[in-house]
């Protein structure tokens, strides 16, 4: 097993990255094209920190884009900046992109075969890009809401969104958080996922409605049997830690040195 702690932060964050790396040095750069300017100075900025030891992975947009969308015009556009985020991640040297699947937003069910074929699609476009590159496609779990198909919150759901799209260089975030609040059983959900979770968005809630995101240990989650589970699966990968303040996530990288030794790595 070997977990690799990484903060999630914009990508526009630079100068939170090279603060926080005295204690971190993987981030999630979580990418949004609506707000945030990224030019080739800023990229090759993030470029000379991964020569320099950082690591990444990029979250894709999501604000306002549906992958899934029947409504071309909004299909073309958040198809076109998925494919923006993962050229963006193989010129900063990331390995892994993680993508929210669709959703079908209230439009009746007759509909929704056709809405997961451009889901579908927009994955295998997504892996066919990675594939010689060294970027691994996740598709990660979501909240439970009326919008959301099942297969974004449901295990059975879950399994086969993966495992039907065509890839090798696929995989599952399993978001604790978005789990927890959908009504499962954290460690049992990681445990029937299995080999599929090769990334791992890491906060904390208390089962309600709301995605609180907080830290590791201030909500209800049972962590332990979790953990337990990751050292069975020999986990691989990045622990992302989905909350801040930058000395929050340091406590949580102590924690999990604390808990696992050796098997965090840097």
């Amino acid at each position: 097993m070997k977990l690799t702690p990484s903060a999630a932060t914009s990508i526009m964050n630079i100068d939170q990255i090279k603060s926080s790396s005295s204690f971190i040095t993987a981030f999630e750069l979580s990418v949004d094209f609506a707000m945030d300017i990224v030019t080739d100075e800023h990229l090759d900025a993030l470029a000379a920190l991964r020569a320099s030891g950082v690591e990444y992975s990029v979250h894709a947009p999501f604000r306002d884009l549906n992958i899934a969308s029947l409504n071309d015009g909004a299909y073309q556009a958040a198809r076109a900046d998925m494919m923006r985020a993962i050229r963006i991640a193989d010129r900063v040297g990331a390995t892994a992109i993680n993508v929210h699947p669709g959703i079908h937003g209230y439009y009746p069910a007759e509909f929704w075969p056709r809405m997961k074929r451009l889901e579908q699609d927009v994955f295998e476009e997504l892996s066919a890009f990675g594939a010689d590159r060294g970027i691994r496609v996740m598709v990660e779990n979501l909240i439970k809401t009326n919008v959301h198909f099942e297969d974004t919150w449901t295990l059975d759901g879950i399994i086969q969104l993966h495992d039907e799209w065509d890839a090798d260089n696929k995989g599952v975030c399993l978001d604790t958080g978005h789990a927890h609040q959908a009504g499962l059983n954290v460690a049992e959900a990681l445990r029937r996922l299995g080999k599929r979770v090769r990334h791992l968005h890491l906060h904390d809630n208390h089962g309600g409605p709301i995605d609180e995101h907080l830290p590791i240990g201030d909500g209800t989650i049972e962590w332990e049997p979790f953990f337990q589970v990751l050292e069975e699966l020999d986990f691989q990968g990045y622990g992302v830690f989905e909350f801040g303040p930058p000395p929050r996530q340091e406590r949580a990288v102590e924690l999990l040195r604390d808990r696992f030794g050796s098997l965090v790595g840097r």
